[in-house]
């Protein structure tokens, strides 16, 4: 499923992208080849202009200056006098130049292009765009008296060359933009990928936590199933007392699993309501160790507390949620300490931070492992795997401190064991 969203993804982001970069380089092209005829026409102009300049000045029009103003079929000048061809245009001109000049005076004729000199001794140009047998052309048409005489000229400039540029220029900005989709392809591929990543990631958790959740649940079912099957038969008094005892058990049970699922649930939609107040974390800490010194005591563990130089311990934050996440870091080493190892209480304060620790010396946890016991339901290893355990509680501890600004972590101790940390913000 997730392939397909991925794929569909990538050609959407794809496209629009690529519609965007066209986009883009449609208005470059425009700019560009605006440029381009710009600088066409004023290289017309300036030979053009040149070829005007010159007329007005030679005395005599010779063979070498009209061999370098006419280089067909790119640059066309044609001359008269009186009306008459000059001799210069009648020898160098081909047919085919003869009919281009034949065209483009049909062309001034029709559409009244011929410049009015509006006197004997002032000169008129007119210059336009034509088209001449599939080829466009810069004309300039110029008239003007001189020795008096009228000399006239029509100076064709060829645009095949500015025209070449252009469809090499379509061409290679065409041939970028194609090379651009697959590299856009590329990386709306990774891009998508990585953003489904979480998503992937999340559905893979779901369907776990799904499934354990509902083997935690089918467990104590089993158990009422069974003990009300027993029940039927009418069992003696003390097997009825047993087996009542039994069901009230997994009862507990399971009204913890669901408990704490549901508060899972509530911190992560931000329906469970925080007490936030001034708390003294030293007697908060000195609290919980009272409370249990004596069960330490029973299983036979040195359970000690250390509180660093005296100073102020005073924190912002939800006294019963951050109780809750100590004891359930205390509860898991109580639980998992063997006879005969210590558990240690430990509060220090460092860089604008409080930290909570709870070190045992138990049989530790492997590095593989460190970042994965946060996750719900999960348990180290099969030692670890106690009924009364459903491996919710530390990613309860890790939400609290979420909520809390803080975070938490865990570290091996020197000769094994482990260092639960809960770091909160110093907030005054």
């Amino acid at each position: 499923m997730f392939r397909k969203i991925q794929i569909k993804l990538s050609l959407i982001c794809c496209l629009a992208t690529a519609l965007i970069v066209l986009v883009i380089i449609l208005c470059c092209l425009n700019v560009s080849e605006k440029n381009m005829y710009g600088q066409e026409k004023t290289l017309f102009f300036l030979k053009a202009n040149a070829i005007s300049s010159d007329l007005h000045v030679l005395e005599s029009i010779r063979i070498d200056w009209y061999m370098k103003n006419f280089t067909p079929p790119d640059n066309i000048l044609y001359i008269e006098i009186n009306g008459s061809p000059s001799t210069l245009s009648s020898l160098i001109l081909s047919g085919e130049d003869l009919a281009l000049i034949r065209k483009t005076k049909e062309h001034i004729k029709k559409n009244h292009l011929t410049p009015n000199t509006r006197g004997g001794s002032s000169a008129a140009e007119q210059h336009f765009e034509y088209l001449i047998s599939s080829r466009k052309y810069l004309v300039m048409n110029g008239m003007f008296y001189k020795n008096k005489q009228e000399l006239s000229y029509i100076y064709l400039y060829s645009l095949e060359r500015f025209f070449h540029n252009v469809k090499m220029q379509r061409i290679l900005f065409f041939s970028i933009w194609l090379f651009s989709i697959f590299i856009l392809y590329v990386f709306s591929h990774i891009f998508t990928s990585r953003a489904l990543k979480p998503v992937i990631q999340n559905e893979e958790k779901q369907k776990n936590f799904i499934a354990v959740a509902s083997h935690e649940l089918r467990s104590p079912l089993a158990v009422f199933k069974t003990g009300l099957s027993v029940l039927k038969n009418k069992p003696d008094a003390e097997k009825t007392t047993r087996i009542f005892s039994l069901l009230e058990h997994e009862m507990s049970r399971m009204e913890r699993l669901v408990g704490d699922l549901l508060y899972l649930s509530k911190v992560e939609n931000a329906g469970l309501k925080f007490h936030f107040e001034h708390v003294s974390l030293a007697d908060l800490l000195t609290s919980i160790y009272e409370q249990y010194a004596e069960i330490a005591q029973k299983k036979r563990l040195t359970f000690s507390i250390t509180i660093a130089a005296p100073g102020d311990y005073s924190c912002f934050c939800d006294r019963q949620r951050i109780e809750q996440a100590i004891i359930i870091l205390l509860e898991n080493a109580l639980s998992y300490t063997p006879s005969g190892q210590s558990v240690t209480l430990n509060l220090y304060r460092s860089h604008k931070k409080y930290y909570i620790q709870v070190i045992d010396t138990g049989t530790g946890i492997p590095d593989s492992e460190k970042e994965k016991i946060f996750d719900r339901f999960y348990q180290v290893n099969t030692s670890h795997n106690q009924k009364e355990h459903f491996g919710l509680g530390l990613s309860i501890a890790k939400e609290i401190c979420h909520v809390h600004g803080g975070n938490i972590f865990v570290d091996d101790t020197k000769g094994g064991g482990s260092a639960f940390t809960l770091k909160l913000p110093l907030k005054q």
